[in-house]
């Protein structure tokens, strides 16, 4: 027999059409008598613009589940998520519990694995709204922690980010430095797409060490380095062979599509040029379909149309082997 819906619950999705409302019944719903499905309901609901309101029984209701040796949220799911409602109701003087939020760490039965990223994540966002000196010393900590989930990349994502907003570019190019079984990739890649003031001379060392990246998002994150660098595009010799050859074919379509949306002259002519030449099927599968963004101009129209003819006559070569 099905487990009978909560009132509580039943209420709260009844009031969907009246937000105001909903999100008032919400607030009362942050008790923790009334068990984890209904409190996390009632988070979903507040998540994006929580009343002054649900201050308090936010904080008492972390309060609870972060009691020390407490069983109550193995995972620090729950707490993870009144933090981030939290976020827009922080004050100051919240600082040292955020703190002490951003160096916890949860090791549940049975398998004792770290599983508090998302906390940590959470609560150096929340920490960087009352005190950014500090939110600025933990994300430093947390970029290259050896805690830092393999899946989501947090908190390291998170720190990568707050760092790059206040332009602590050495320490992002510490990390891109780093051997590879200390980093993330995508943590790589938000380093790498922030580092667009690095001085020219250092740039070819990371086209170097990433350019043949087997993870696609580590690319993105070169490319973007590569063509929003602060002194122009850097690597066009690096970007006109990936052209020509690549075999990872989601970085192949970001690459095309911020070149024909950049603006530069230069680099909308190599990826025409590249497009003149293609003899490959699904890049020109792909051309195809950026190029038809700008299909209308007296210069790409007609590109488009042969490669849609040798798409069309079966006259390109076999898909490229992706590399594994």
């Amino acid at each position: 027999m099905a487990k009978p819906t909560s009132p509580h619950l039943e209420q709260l999705r009844s009031l969907a059409g009246q937000p105001d409302e909903q999100a008032h019944f919400a607030v009362t719903l942050l008790n923790p008598r009334l068990g984890a499905q209904v409190i996390m309901a009632a988070l979903h609901v507040l998540r994006n613009d929580p009343p002054p309101a649900a201050r308090p029984p936010l904080l008492a209701l972390y309060g609870h589940y972060d009691q020390k040796n407490s069983t109550r949220d193995p995972a620090a799911n729950l707490r993870a998520a009144i933090l981030r409602n939290l976020r827009t109701l922080v004050l100051s003087e919240d600082a040292p519990f955020l703190a002490r939020a951003a160096a916890t760490y949860v090791f549940p039965p049975p398998a004792f694995k770290e599983e508090g990223a998302q906390l940590r994540s959470a609560a150096l966002n929340a920490l960087a709204e009352v005190d950014e000196t500090l939110a600025r010393f933990h994300a430093v900590r947390l970029l290259a922690n050896e805690h830092t989930d393999p899946m989501s990349g947090e908190p390291a994502l998170t720190a990568a980010r707050l760092l790059a907003a206040h332009h602590e570019v050495t320490t992002l190019y510490f990390y891109v430095t780093q051997d590879g079984a200390r980093t993330a990739p995508e943590v790589l890649s938000e380093c790498l797409r922030h580092l667009t003031s690095l001085p020219e001379s250092m740039v070819a060392g990371l086209v170097e060490r990433y350019g043949a990246s087997e993870h696609e998002i580590v690319l993105v994150g070169l490319i973007d380095l590569l063509i929003h660098h602060r002194s122009g595009p850097q690597g066009v010799d690096y970007l006109a062979g990936f052209l020509q050859g690549a075999t990872q074919l989601d970085a192949y379509r970001y690459l095309a599509t911020v070149m024909l949306t950049s603006g530069r002259a230069a680099l909308i002519d190599l990826l025409l040029t590249a497009a003149r030449n293609e003899r490959q099927r699904e890049r020109a599968a792909i051309l195809v379909d950026v190029l038809s963004l700008l299909q209308d101009t007296p210069e790409v129209g007609p590109i488009v149309a042969e490669l849609r003819r040798k798409l069309a006559q079966t006259q390109l070569d076999r898909p490229a082997a992706r590399r594994t």
